[in-house]
């Protein structure tokens, strides 16, 4: 029942992901990228709800939890609450300047906006590099579900067939596909999180009793110390940089309008209804099943399921897990290649772009698997590296959107100075008394342009896109206040 169950999910995604070729209006690069800029509120949600809510929030998540105790799971939900807000407000100027220079990436908006080669090499290399460990996280949650789950496919065979699915979603129809196949993956990820977490509730008899069980370990329930500075400058420092990450520049620039964009961020929160839930599950787990040391505790969620739920919810959640997967590595993937692309080899005709994007992607796609067999380890590690590189952008897109008299070179050096920074200090397992590693390399990446802007100001600075969005509006609304001119009498009259 439970292999029934998967493949049904499976089936109803292929099934989305060839409907998502109906939409194609013609074979360009923009269409294959970004849809064509076509996307309504609910393509848009979905599609940046799909790399929001990953693999890691129903293996990560619980992990993470059972081996650190409530510090983490404060601030993983505290950071995405608070980057909602702040989406509100930036992502529809980050959508004028996708639509001002014509940007399938980030990379294009730099350049676009600065007219600066060096810049955009500097912003797609460094994206690149830290998608890789995504790729690789999305790779290791499918290996955990399949090996938690006791299913006939052996985990290593998984994350194969993960990546396979993903390139064919990606040479069906670009973009399109994810974004719908993330229609079926958000309803089985829901009803997966709210299925197992209400077994966990109902096998201690009310959320009281749950919490009281958890308080026998003290470290689940309390935090403090290195444990509470890491959690606030954790949910300052990943929520600033949460749409850094170059896969929301798809989200983003695949949308209609500005309004289309923002709507989107009006229901987002909705989502963290699954949380918890999550919490739920994960405290159960640390009851009842005790001693998941290192990679292991990410099978904390599954043990669970599988220890209290019948075989058709495990089942979804098998389904919901390797749709999350394949949906965020789909987009990923897709990401980098634009980023090649467009980015580090420019000038390429549109056909060879596409050639270019589906080789790179099976490129990426083999380089995650080689990580995901030779390395596995604990997810939430693997996340935190990509945010401290991702992060290093924030100054630029800020740049960009607000002004400052800061020279592209300038931006750069911040860019390779911070992202240097976070690798060292990550390699070498730095304390930094709990407070979060990316966090200081973008203090440091700050302090770069502090001092450059008042050595080596930019005397002509290029005008930013909220003053060109405020000044169109300027105008609009004196067109709509200024008075219509008098009629005037028919030619001959007196």
């Amino acid at each position: 029942m439970t292999l029934l169950t998967f493949a049904l999910i499976l089936l109803g995604a292929l099934g989305l992901g060839i409907a998502s070729r109906l939409g194609m209006k013609k074979a360009d690069i923009e269409d294959y990228l970004v849809a064509g800029r076509s996307f309504g509120g609910l393509l848009v949600f979905v599609l940046a709800v799909g790399e929001v809510y990953s693999i890691a929030t129903i293996v990560g998540f619980p992990g993470g939890i059972y081996a650190q105790g409530a510090s983490y799971g404060i601030w993983f939900m505290g950071y995405i609450l608070l980057a909602y807000p702040l989406g509100y407000f930036l992502l529809p100027l980050i959508w004028r300047a996708g639509k001002r220079y014509g940007a399938s990436t980030y990379p294009d908006v730099f350049r676009g906006h600065f007219g600066s080669r060096g810049l955009e090499l500097v912003v797609a290399i460094a994206s690149i590099v830290f998608l890789i460990p995504w790729g690789q996280l999305q790779l290791t949650g499918l290996q955990v579900v399949f090996e938690a789950l006791d299913l006939p496919i052996s985990p290593d065979l998984a994350a194969v067939l993960g990546a396979a699915a993903a390139f064919g979603f990606i040479v069906l129809s670009g973009v399109r596909a994810p974004a719908f196949v993330s229609l079926v993956k958000d309803v089985v990820l829901i009803v997966a999180v709210l299925a197992v977490g209400i077994a966990a509730v109902a096998a201690v008899k009310g959320v009281p009793a749950l919490f009281e069980s958890a308080r026998a370990t003290p470290a689940s329930v309390t935090m403090s110390g290195d444990a509470f500075r890491f959690s606030w400058t954790t949910i300052l420092f990943q929520a600033a940089a949460f749409y850094m990450f170059p896969f929301f520049a798809l989200a983003i620039f695949s949308g209609r309008s500005e309004r289309t964009v923002k709507r989107t961020q009006t229901f987002m929160p909705m989502y963290m209804v699954m949380y918890p839930f999550l919490v739920f599950a994960s405290f159960y787990a640390i009851e009842t099943v005790p001693g998941l040391e290192g990679a292991k505790a990410n099978t904390a969620f599954m043990t669970v399921a599988q220890d209290l739920t019948s075989d058709w919810i495990l089942g979804i959640v098998a389904g919901a897990a390797a749709l999350s997967a394949i949906v965020v590595l789909t987009v990923g993937s897709l990401v980098i290649g634009a980023l090649i692309s467009r980015n580090v080899l420019p000038g390429l005709s549109q056909s060879r772009q596409r050639r270019t994007t589906q080789g790179v992607v099976l490129a990426y796609l083999g380089v995650s698997l080689l990580l995901t067999l030779a390395t596995p380890k604990l997810m939430v590690t693997i996340m935190n590296t990509a945010y401290f590189g991702v992060g290093q952008f924030l100054p630029c897109m800020l740049i960009v959107l607000f002004g400052g008299r800061f020279r592209p070179a300038a931006i750069a050096a911040g860019i390779v100075v911070g992202d240097l920074l976070a690798i060292v200090l990550d390699q070498l397992d730095v304390a930094a008394a709990g407070i979060n590693l990316g966090l200081i390399a973008l203090a440091v990446n700050c302090l770069v342009l502090a001092v450059s802007r008042l050595l080596w100001p930019e005397p002509d600075p290029p005008e930013p896109i909220a003053a060109i969005v405020a000044r169109g509006r300027r105008e609009r609304r004196g067109r709509r206040e200024r008075p219509p001119l008098p009629a005037q009498p028919p030619a001959g009259a007196r």
